[in-house]
C-alpha cells in the first residue's frame, strides 16, 4: 500500500494527513504498485500514439478523398469546357457557313431582281431604285403641345427583295442603306439623305443636338414598309426633311 511521507533528517517519516497533508513530500509505492502505474502510463502512451496515428491516417485519407474529388471535378470541368468549346466552334463554323450561304442567296436574289428590272450592271447594282418623291404636310406638336404643320418630303424606294421575304428579314436587310462603305458613306447618301432620325420629326426638333444640325442635313425620319404585289418587290416609304438631291441614273427605273 502507498505511504505518504515527508523528507526527514534520517530518511522519510510518514505524515498523518496522507496525500492532503501539507508536509507530504513523497509517496512510497510498493513494487507492484509502481509496476501497475508504469503499466498504466505505458498503456496510456500507446493509446495516445494509436489515437494520433489513427487521426493522422484519417486526415490523410480525407485529404486523398478531397484531392480525388477535386481532380475529378477539375477533369469534369475540363471536359465540360472542352465540350462547350467544341460545340461553340461547331456553331461558329455552322454560322459562318450559313452566313456565307445566305450572302450567296441574297447576291443571287439581287442579281435576278436586277435582271428582271433591267438594272445594269446586274452583278454590281445595289438593286435600290427611286420610284417617287413628293411633298407631304405633316402635323406635329410643338413644345407647347400645340398642333403645327410642316412640309416634309415622302420618298418611295423599291428594294431588290421580292415580297416572299419575311418582314423581319426586310427590316434587317434595309439597314444596309445606312452601312458605311469603304469610303465611309451610306448607300442612301447617293440620293442626298445624310441623316437618320427614325424617332420622327417631333423627337428630332425636341432634341437639342438634332436642332443644331438638322437644318444643314436632309434627315430621314420614320419609315414604313410596303409589299407591292403588283411589281412583286418590297418598297420603303419614308419621310425626310428636304427634297432629294440629284438621283443617279442607275437609281432610276428604266
Amino acid at each position: 500500500m502507498s505511504e505518504f511521507v515527508r523528507k526527514a533528517m534520517m530518511g522519510y517519516k510518514e505524515v498523518p494527513g496522507g496525500y492532503e497533508d501539507p508536509e507530504c513530500t513523497h509517496v512510497i509505492l510498493t513494487k507492484q504498485e509502481y509496476a501497475d502505474q508504469l503499466k498504466e502510463v505505458n498503456q496510456a502512451r500507446r493509446e495516445a500514439q494509436s489515437t494520433k496515428y489513427n487521426a493522422n491516417r484519417e486526415i490523410q485519407e480525407m485529404r486523398r478523398e478531397a484531392q480525388a474529388k477535386i481532380a475529378a471535378g477539375e477533369a469534369a470541368a475540363a471536359k465540360t469546357i472542352a465540350d462547350l468549346e467544341a460545340a461553340l466552334a461547331a456553331e461558329q463554323e455552322e454560322s459562318a457557313l450559313q452566313r456565307g450561304l445566305n450572302a450567296n442567296l441574297l447576291r443571287i436574289a439581287r442579281e435576278r431582281a436586277n435582271a428582271d428590272r433591267r438594272l445594269k450592271p446586274k452583278k454590281q447594282h445595289t438593286g435600290y431604285v427611286v420610284i417617287a418623291s413628293m411633298e407631304k404636310e405633316q402635323r406635329y406638336k410643338d413644345g407647347n403641345r400645340r398642333w403645327r404643320t410642316v412640309t416634309l418630303w415622302e420618298t418611295v424606294i423599291e428594294t431588290p427583295y421580292v415580297v416572299s421575304f419575311e418582314v423581319d428579314e426586310i427590316r434587317s436587310l434595309i439597314q444596309e442603306l445606312f452601312t458605311e462603305d469603304a469610303d465611309g458613306c451610306w448607300m442612301i447618301q447617293r440620293i442626298g439623305i445624310n441623316g437618320n432620325c427614325p424617332e420622327g420629326y417631333t423627337k428630332m426638333i425636341e432634341d437639342p443636338e438634332w436642332r443644331k444640325v438638322y437644318p444643314e442635313h436632309n434627315v430621314m425620319l420614320e419609315h414604313r414598309l410596303k409589299a407591292n404585289y403588283r411589281t412583286g418587290y418590297w418598297e420603303i416609304i419614308f419621310l425626310h426633311t428636304k427634297p432629294l438631291g440629284p438621283v443617279p441614273a442607275d437609281m432610276k427605273m428604266c
